[in-house]
């Protein structure tokens, strides 16, 4: 099962780039698969095809498809990376549980 992930910026170029990069690091570590698309903030709130979105600005919390949002700006400051870290992890394995589930 590959996890689908949007990360999302206000110009959709630099702070995903680097945001992009730590949660490919993360997900590596812990041997998950998924796949990451980017998008600018703008652009979320009507995404269909993803399982989670991570932005790296201050947005609403979900999207019309009520695809959860996580603020991932502590990968990119450094700030509350690690108890970031733990959030998207606990949320992506939630993703995957429910995925399992709905296919047994």
């Amino acid at each position: 099962m590959t996890v689908r992930l949007v990360v999302a910026c206000g110009g959709g170029i630099f702070t995903t780039t680097v945001v992009t990069d730590r949660i490919k690091e993360i997900l590596r570590k812990e041997k998950i698969r998924f796949t990451i698309t980017p998008a600018k903030i703008t652009e979320i709130a009507n995404l269909r095809d993803a399982d989670l979105i991570v932005v790296t600005g201050k947005t609403t919390t979900r999207n019309a498809s009520n695809i959860p949002v996580l603020i991932g700006m502590p990968l990119f400051t450094g700030v509350g990376a690690e108890e970031f870290t733990e959030q998207f992890l606990r949320e992506v394995r939630r993703i995957e549980e429910e995925r399992k589930n709905a296919n047994p």
